[in-house]
């Protein structure tokens, strides 16, 4: 399925940017907490990480790689990404200042007869997470 991006374009605000993590040496697939979302840190091989929703609905450790590269990882574990995006630089130029709102809804079916036999199955129905993006430049 592919994820849909939807912009929206911030007309005032100032943007804060995201306070140093508090892991120790982490490396990247490694988890991290809700609270360090968006968080980054440099790993001991010099790679700049940052906290991310996972797969699997954690958070884990990933390869900062810029804007495009942020929204293309959370496209690729199946999210929706919404943007607030700050000024008019192209996208390249652009850097993520905030990953925030994960959120996942499922639905669980019943399979088998009515009359009881069978199992439930939990379907993912959609997932969203909201990415604001300073393109001042």
């Amino acid at each position: 399925m592919k994820a849909v991006i939807i912009v929206l374009v911030a007309l005032t605000g100032a943007m804060a940017s995201a306070a140093p993590a508090s892991a120790d040496d982490p490396a990247a697939g490694a988890g991290c907490q809700a609270n360090e979302l968006n968080n980054m840190v440099t790993a001991s091989d010099g790679k700049a990480l940052r906290c991310l929703a996972d797969e699997q609905g954690g958070f884990s450790w990933m390869a900062d790689t810029g804007a495009a590269g942020t929204i293309a990882q959370l496209q690729n574990q199946g999210y929706t990404v919404t943007i607030t995006r700050i000024g008019s630089a192209p996208l390249d130029q652009c850097k993520v200042t905030d990953v925030r709102n994960p959120s996942t809804i499922t639905r669980t079916n019943r399979t088998g007869t009515a009359a009881g036999a069978g199992s439930l199955e939990t379907i993912v129905v959609s997932k969203t997470i909201d990415v604001t993006l300073d393109c001042t430049g």
